[in-house]
């Protein structure tokens, strides 16, 4: 999605990725209608018959159950997540109480799991291109590439229930985001746990052959690196005292080459070796191995403690790191309209309802 990214442009494209929830059968509505009965119940027996049930199964959770709000897709998500946690309790329900008859089945229930999961990877790329206390720019290629290839994997699949769900995102994912800036694929790059090789698998993965991509990033890194190295700096406290250091060298093997000329030959010839194996920094970095994804991290502290070891690759990735993914806060891109008041909100108290209705809510009642 080209910028700016607006709360309300973001919001859309996300809500148009997500067009498929609204063909979600009864299988989600009947999830939604079961943390319903037990949520907006004024009835403290019915909430009571639920506890006791999970502490029939033993479910062991602490979380709990989440309401969904129409307007706001990840609310669905959430929902999703709370009441799978509690699957085995809702089932002892049905069996203990008469009255609750939104109970879904086992194939509704494992049509539920697998829509989770489905919805699990975009929930978790809005989070991350959302974030505000850590650089994005990095962490932009590898959420999209999950994104890419989970709706092309689950279109290749035989469940044509979320095959349906895909083919309706794919349509909005190939418009907006199928092709993957050069420059945010740079900044997955300069993230010394992904480097070039994880952006080579990507697009191989996406392509199933190399593509010209890959070499088009390869290009555009290379010269932008050239870019910086072109660029003029003024001399340093480092660079003076080298030449001094230098001059004080010329002035000493000009006493010992008049003594010995053996070890000046030595020394040109390990010169010219060393100017024919001399790689850039960008080569050098390229080289190194990748760091481990299991340790804390922070980027931009790696290239702070690396500025003097790679200084003109440091300044590069000290602006590509700067790029900001999005400019809007997740509840914003989750967010895909004004507010409803539904009637699982009316067991608020009547302050809080008419506070809520005030705003920018609307009574769906």
């Amino acid at each position: 999605m080209p910028p700016p990214h607006t709360g309300v442009a973001l919001s859309e494209k996300i809500f148009d990725l997500l067009y498929g929830l609204k063909h979600i059968d009864r299988a989600i509505e009947k999830i939604r209608e079961s943390v319903k009965y037990v949520k907006r119940s004024h009835s403290q027996v019915r909430k009571q018959k639920f506890l006791d049930c999970v502490k029939l199964v033993s479910v062991g959770v602490k979380k709990g159950l989440r309401q969904d709000i129409l307007t706001r897709w990840n609310s669905t998500y959430l929902m999703l997540d709370s009441a799978l946690l509690y699957r085995r309790a809702f089932e002892h329900l049905a069996l203990s109480d008469s009255n609750y008859k939104s109970c879904p089945s086992a194939e509704e229930w494992d049509k539920v799991e697998k829509v989770w999961r489905f919805l699990q990877v975009f929930y978790d790329a809005t989070l991350v291109f959302s974030g505000t206390k850590y650089p994005t720019a990095n962490l932009f290629f590898p959420s999209i590439s999950q994104c890419y290839l989970t709706l092309k994997m689950t279109l290749e699949g035989t469940d044509e229930y979320l095959r349906f769900m895909a083919s309706m995102m794919w349509i909005k994912f190939q418009k907006y985001w199928a092709d993957f800036s050069v420059i945010l694929a740079i900044a997955c790059i300069l993230d010394p746990r992904d480097k070039m090789t994880f952006v080579e698998l990507c697009y191989k993965k996406a392509h199933e052959e190399d593509s010209l991509e890959i070499l088009l990033v390869r290009n555009k890194l290379y010269s932008l690196f050239d870019e910086y190295k072109s660029k003029s700096s003024h001399p340093t406290t480092t660079s003076v005292s080298s030449r001094a250091n230098e001059a004080t060298s010329h002035i000493e093997s000009m006493e010992v080459e008049s003594k010995f000329d053996l070890f000046k030959e030595f020394d040109d010839i390990i010169s010219e070796e060393f100017s024919y194996a001399h790689k850039s920094q960008l080569e050098l970095y390229l080289d190194e191995p990748m760091m481990s994804r299991n340790v804390n991290f922070d980027v931009l502290t790696f290239w702070k403690s690396h500025q003097y070891r790679y200084p003109k690759l440091a300044a590069m990735a000290r602006d590509v790191l700067s790029i900001p993914i999005s400019t809007v806060a997740s509840e914003a891109a989750f967010s895909i309209g004004t507010g409803i008041l539904e009637y699982s909100n009316t067991s608020d108290l009547p302050p809080l309802t008419s506070t809520n209705t005030k705003g920018s809510f609307r009574s769906n009642c």
